[in-house]
C-alpha cells in the first residue's frame, strides 16, 4: 500500500528534551543529510557527534526543539527516517562562557557577549535537501524564538548561511575567527 503524497507544508511541534531524544536517530539522520553533504561536507563522526550532543541538550534546563513533522514523507518516506527539518536551542549560561566556540563570540563581541547569557542560544538548524525552497528554514526558525531574545553563529564560509540569516531580518554582529554571530535584536547598549 502507497501512502498519499502530502500537500503543503510539514506542521511544526514542539518537542520536550525527551520527545527529542525518542526522535534521536531521526533528527541525526536529518542532520547528516544536511550536514554530511555539500557545502558543509562535514564527515559522518561530526553527525554521530551531533547525536552525542543532542542527548546532552535534550537533559539540560532550557533545551527547546522544533520539528517539522511531514508524517516520514521525507527520505525514505518511512515513519523511522529522516524529518525534514528541525531546530534546536539552549538557554545560554550566565556568565557567558568562555570555552568551545564561545571563546570566539567573546573575541567577537568584547563585553556585549555578557548580554547573551540567558538568552536562547540556537544550536542547530537543520533543513532536509528535500524539503528545502519552501520556507521551513524560516519557519523553524521563528517558531523556536518566538518571542525570545536568540542569537547564534555560524560559518560565513559556507554559501548562503549568511545570506539566509540576513534575509529573514537577523542582526548581524561581526565576523571573524571564522564564524559570524547573529541575534534576533539588537544587542542593549
Amino acid at each position: 500500500m502507497t501512502r498519499p503524497e502530502r500537500t503543503g507544508a510539514p506542521a511544526l511541534r514542539r518537542l520536550t528534551g525527551p520527545e527529542a531524544l525518542a526522535l534521536h536517530d531521526r533528527l541525526v539522520e536529518t542532520y547528516a543529510a544536511v550536514f554530511c553533504a555539500p557545502p558543509w561536507n562535514d564527515s559522518p563522526e561530526r553527525a554521530a557527534r551531533f547525536g552525542e550532543l543532542l542527548t546532552d541538550w535534550a537533559g539540560k534546563p532550557g533545551f527547546a526543539a522544533v520539528l517539522a513533522d511531514d508524517g516520514g514523507t521525507v527520505g525514505t518516506g518511512r515513519q523511522d527516517r529522516a524529518v525534514p527539518g528541525f531546530a534546536v536551542g539552549l538557554t545560554t549560561p550566565t556568565p557567558f562562557p568562555a570555552d568551545r566556540a564561545y571563546g570566539q563570540v567573546r573575541r567577537l563581541l568584547g563585553p556585549a557577549a555578557e548580554t547573551l547569557s540567558d538568552w536562547l542560544e540556537v544550536a542547530e538548524l537543520a533543513v532536509h535537501p528535500a524539503a528545502r525552497r519552501g520556507g521551513l528554514g524560516r519557519r523553524l526558525l521563528a517558531t523556536l524564538t518566538a518571542d525570545r531574545p536568540a542569537w547564534l553563529l555560524t560559518v560565513p564560509q559556507v554559501a548562503g548561511t549568511t545570506a539566509f540569516y540576513d534575509a529573514v531580518g537577523w542582526v548581524r554582529h561581526g565576523t571573524g575567527y571564522g564564524i559570524t554571530v547573529y541575534t534576533n535584536r539588537p544587542l542593549p547598549r
